[in-house]
């Protein structure tokens, strides 16, 4: 990465690191685009070249779907041949594009704090929630060739959106220093599961 794109993060983190601090020191509707500004020693024009909102600020760039990419190598059936470990690794792609597991669940616990203190964030958090499940059924859709009224995807994404906020959530409290690949092992284990539990009967 250069110098240049390093700065440009270091900005937007910056941005959003005093937007939080702000809004849960003295509530959503008493803080100003201009004051988070000038808390991060920009003008206000630079924040608007990062985020076009306060609340696009709070909620940071999580959560992440994959880049297209490994949308378009999980569509043409890859990486490893093996749809659910294939699914696994298309759910967390994201993961591998920042700067690690611990980065996401320092996020996730931080837009955890701003939905409850401040409620009305909760939309647009679900909102991105909806993006990246949209965005799943439809790689699924086109990999498995599923007819445009058939709701498979559509079922396997939400699915599949449970398993990963299970496995980021309360079932990997406990495991904060696990790396991607474990992270990975626990998914498929909790696919795995699902496929046992849910199984036909015989």
């Amino acid at each position: 990465m250069g110098l240049r794109e390093r700065k440009k993060r270091a900005t937007r983190r910056a941005l959003r690191d005093a937007a939080v601090r702000l809004v849960l020191d003295h509530g959503l509707d008493n803080v100003t685009v201009d004051e988070i500004a000038a808390a991060s020693e920009v003008s206000t024009r630079t924040f608007f070249n990062y985020f076009g909102s306060k609340e696009d600020a709070l909620l940071g760039d999580l959560p992440l779907g994959p880049d297209d990419e490994c949308v378009a190598g999980f569509v043409a059936g890859g990486p490893s041949g093996d749809f659910t470990d294939d699914l696994v690794h298309l759910l967390t792609d994201s993961l591998d594009q920042g700067e690690g597991l611990a980065s996401w669940r320092e996020e996730a616990r931080t837009n955890w704090q701003l939905t409850e203190r401040e409620p009305q964030l909760m939309s647009g958090m679900l909102s991105r929630l909806h993006d990246v499940e949209v965005q799943i059924a439809e790689a699924v859709a086109e990999r498995t060739g599923a007819d445009h009224d058939d709701q498979g995807p559509k079922l396997i994404a939400g699915v599949a959106s449970a398993v990963v906020r299970h496995v980021l959530g309360e079932a990997g409290a406990a495991r904060s220093e696990e790396t991607v690949e474990e992270l990975r092992t626990h998914m498929r284990e909790a696919f795995d599961r699902l496929g046992h539990t849910f199984a036909p009967r015989r």
